[in-house]
């Protein structure tokens, strides 16, 4: 297997780090479905764009196809139950929660995708795993208990539906196409994003009250990152970018901590730490 998945995964960890940061500083203005309602939006563009000019035309089995409409509607709830963990939790905790859908999809992958692993990167995959669980253990002591364990709660459900929908994004790609499914994609999400904003705004729509700049760059980092995740996916075993990609969390923290004043704790470093160890496994 080449590495060409490498390069595209740093990127989707840039991307979708800078990307929680910026939709953070925004997040309490406006509602989770106008949030999506945007990105939707920049990602029917983005995502269209990206298959009419790269796409690949050919004959697929319906079976693919609703693999793959399957794949990017879990991926599409999972972004819904997300942004409604933002609510009620520090990003540095829900987003990791979130992230770390990667032991999910990893046992998916082995089981039912036939994929196997080497034994430096199964070493990788077990620090990785090691390093999220210990993120999701650090919840600290301060705040509305309730309210943390509301968006614990959303972020586990995107937990499982992305790692979910990884799994069954790899299946669908080795048959239709990373293009054909970014574009299949490109039309999905956003109609569930649609749905899930006319319910529960009511048609009214409304942009934040500041920041409009930092959240439409926010849209651009996350909206780009899912490509990239997508063709890294489509380069390599989905159980071994699905760990890589989920050291976002890294990037994002360390931005947080500058940005959005929030600290580390001690469980939360000697996580960063086992991360950085995982990392030169993964070549082996």
């Amino acid at each position: 297997m080449s590495l060409l998945w490498l390069p595209f995964s740093l990127a989707t960890i840039l991307m979708y780090g800078l990307g929680q940061v910026f939709a953070k500083e925004t997040r309490t203005n406006v509602s989770s479905a106008n949030i999506l309602l945007i990105l939707g939006g920049n990602m029917f563009v983005m995502w269209l764009a990206y298959w009419a000019i790269f796409r690949e035309p050919g004959s697929y089995d319906a079976s693919a196809w609703l693999q793959a409409v399957a794949a990017a509607a879990l991926s599409g709830a999972a972004f819904v139950t997300y942004y409604e963990s933002m609510k009620h939790g520090k990003i540095s905790v829900v987003g990791t929660i979130a992230g770390a859908y990667a032991p999910w999809t990893v046992v998916l992958a082995l089981v039912f995708l036939g994929e196997s692993m080497s034994l430096g990167e199964g070493l990788g995959v077990t620090l990785v795993v090691s390093a999220m669980l210990i993120f999701t253990y650090s919840v600290g002591d301060n705040g509305d208990k309730r309210t943390e364990l509301l968006g614990i709660a959303f972020a586990v459900a995107s937990l499982f539906f992305w790692g979910t929908s990884a799994a069954l994004a790899k299946g669908a790609i080795d048959e239709i196409g990373d293009k054909n499914f970014i574009g299949l994609y490109a039309i999905v999400c956003p109609s569930i994003w649609l749905v899930y904003w006319l319910a529960t705004e009511k048609g009214r729509f409304e942009m934040p009250r500041s920041n409009k700049w930092i959240l439409e760059l926010s849209m651009l980092f996350i909206a780009g990152g899912g490509i990239t995740l997508y063709l890294a996916i489509a380069n390599g075993n989905v159980s071994i970018v699905s760990p890589i990609t989920n050291l976002y969390p890294l990037l994002t923290i360390a931005v947080a901590k500058a940005r959005l004043k929030e600290k580390l704790t001690p469980r939360q470093m000697v996580a960063l730490a086992i991360l950085f160890l995982s990392i030169p496994l993964f070549s082996l």
